[in-house]
């Protein structure tokens, strides 16, 4: 009993991140007309996403702080534990996806280690129920503060190349229409693993301005494409469209959703920029909406994102392209 007493501030954290993950995703998933009692705004939030972890680290270290004094290294591992359990039990029962988690981790570790941090310094002077209780209700009272200000768009480009051994006409085929990919050709890339659905192909009617391109991927994910810009075996560009309501549930985390409230792809552009007879460097560059309280923070994560997809992608047009030379 004794040893179980000695976590009793990751329980406590644990508990309170759960709770308040279930107070503040009401918001999210009822389109904010359930919780007008406590309204909180939903999980893409600064209350959220940073001091409901920094109330995780202080219920650390208020229910246990002779094991978080800051002269032992339990002042680093229980506000962590905490936080490990709260993502762990949201992902295990499907309350949140992987990726989702994975971009929160993070920020809920430094600000749980904050929390735990100062929560030492306070109780150690003043150990009282009042104080705690103020402290954890910290993201609520924010809240409704937070909403007053309007999220800000802000447009990202991220571009990545590669070089293949082949001539611009094989590589031009390639990226004008991309034939079925098979299961052996994809590279599953870091983020599929995560959960992002593979690319399966790519059609297009006519290629040509107006001309209408389809991108599909793996568990119904589609995109729609309209063409901007042609030039024969240089250039093909692209305004991207994903409408969130054909989009099957399972495909996509919430809170990536493409064409959604907090995140979209806009456009695409391939260019061939030739070396040699036989050797073209193939650029992809793509632009894309972030629109959240902490772009700064989402933006590295979804330049990683984008990034990953756009090399996955090279990374087939160039085997297919190369083999094509060969043959």
């Amino acid at each position: 009993m004794t040893k179980l007493k000695n976590w009793k501030g990751v329980f406590y954290g644990i508990a309170y991140g759960l709770v308040s993950r279930a107070i503040f995703a009401l918001e999210d998933f009822s389109n904010g007309s359930v919780n007008a009692l406590l309204p909180t705004f939903g999980l893409m939030t600064i209350s959220f996403m940073f001091l409901v972890p920094f109330a995780t680290g202080l219920l650390a270290a208020y229910h246990h702080d002779t094991v978080t004094s800051s002269r032992k290294v339990a002042s680093i591992s229980m506000p962590v534990f905490a936080v490990a359990g709260l993502i762990g039990i949201s992902v295990l029962s499907g309350k949140e996806g992987i990726i989702c988690a994975l971009m929160a981790l993070p920020v809920f570790l430094f600000m749980s280690l904050l929390g735990g941090y100062i929560g030492v310094r306070i109780f150690k002077r003043n150990k009282g129920d009042l104080s705690v209780s103020l402290l954890v209700l910290l993201p609520f009272l924010f809240a409704p503060l937070e909403n007053q200000f309007v999220l800000a768009d802000k447009i990202f480009t991220e571009h990545t190349t590669i070089a293949i051994e082949a001539n611009e006409q094989d590589v031009w085929n390639n990226i004008t229409r991309v034939k079925e990919i098979s299961e052996q050709e994809n590279n599953y890339s870091f983020f599929q693993l995560m959960g992002f659905p593979r690319p399966i192909k790519a059609e297009l009617d006519t290629v040509a301005v107006g001309g209408m391109r389809k991108a599909v991927f793996a568990r119904g994910l589609f995109f729609t494409e309209t063409v901007t810009q042609v030039e024969l075996l240089k250039t093909l560009a692209f305004n991207i469209e994903a409408d969130p309501a054909s989009i099957p549930p399972q495909a996509l985390d919430q809170h990536v959703m493409v064409g959604g409230t907090y995140f979209d792809v806009l456009e695409g552009k391939y260019e061939i920029e030739k070396i040699s007879n036989h050797k073209i460097r193939l650029h992809l560059t793509s632009q894309f909406r972030l629109s959240t309280p902490f772009n700064f923070y989402t933006g590295v994560w979804s330049k990683i994102l984008m990034k990953d997809i756009q090399q996955n992608i090279l990374e087939i047009i160039r085997q297919r392209s190369e083999a094509q030379q060969s043959s």
